[in-house]
């Protein structure tokens, strides 16, 4: 049995760093329209989380921008049915979303507890910073 509300369950978010050791740091930035998480620093290893309540309209929305060295990626981690952390079937249970960073992409399970490595399947692909265009530079 859960600690779930029926009438409103709570979405949790989990974070974990699987990157290479020696490796850039991970940098996390996640946010919504009125709570910024701020922006964590992960070694290979770390981990951190936070949870919510959608909100009474079921616009709720929370988005993360990763980074790593010269790769990056930023998507909802929750929207409503547009992102992969989502409710399966109905409002029952607490949602459990686990985000495993590797060096080959962004991974996610909805599993409660950690998952098995099995129940993890990749959401994301990294993408790479432009390094030719830097901040101040024109484009004219």
């Amino acid at each position: 049995m859960t600690n779930a509300s029926f009438v409103n369950p709570a979405i949790r978010e989990f974070f974990k760093s699987n990157l290479s050791m020696h490796s850039p740091l991970l940098t996390v930035h996640c946010q919504s329209k009125d709570d910024d998480l701020g922006v964590r620093t992960l070694k290979p290893g770390d981990k951190f989380n936070f949870s919510f309540h959608e909100n009474f309209l079921g616009t709720t929305r929370f988005y993360c921008r990763f980074d790593w060295g010269q790769n990056y990626n930023d998507f909802d981690v929750y929207y409503k049915k547009k992102s992969p952390c989502k409710y399966k079937f109905s409002f029952v249970e607490d949602l459990y979303c686990t985000w495993l960073v590797k060096d080959s992409g962004i991974y996610l399970a909805r599993t409660p507890g950690f998952p098995f490595p099995d129940d993890f399947k990749l959401a994301y692909t990294w993408l790479k910073k432009d390094s030719a265009i830097s901040l101040g530079e024109s484009f004219t």
